[in-house]
């Protein structure tokens, strides 16, 4: 699955990303392309902290600041996921 956070920015960046992520199964990918620095940092740390593998490919295209790829390992997918959803909005 592939997701352009382009012209978002934090908080909604990380929303977007997590709602995404909540659909994953263990072991599918979630490929993000964006144009705003603080959102990767934003999604990386989130992704970690939730228990998601994140990798980083080049930008390929103009106007690209960064691709990440956040696969779903067996202790998130989507019931962890959508668990870590739900405490965001709890929090919130």
């Amino acid at each position: 699955m592939e997701l352009d956070v382009s012209g978002t920015v934090c908080p909604r960046t990380v929303l977007v990303v997590r709602r995404c992520l909540a659909e994953l199964d263990p072991g599918e990918e979630l490929r993000v392309v964006g144009d705003y620095p603080p959102a990767e940092r934003s999604v990386r740390r989130s992704c970690h902290k939730h228990g998601f593998d994140v990798s980083t490919e080049p930008p390929s295209e103009p106007g690209t600041e960064f691709v990440l790829r956040i696969r779903a390992t067996g202790a998130t997918g989507a019931t962890g996921a959508s668990r870590a959803e739900s405490s965001v909005r709890e929090t919130s």
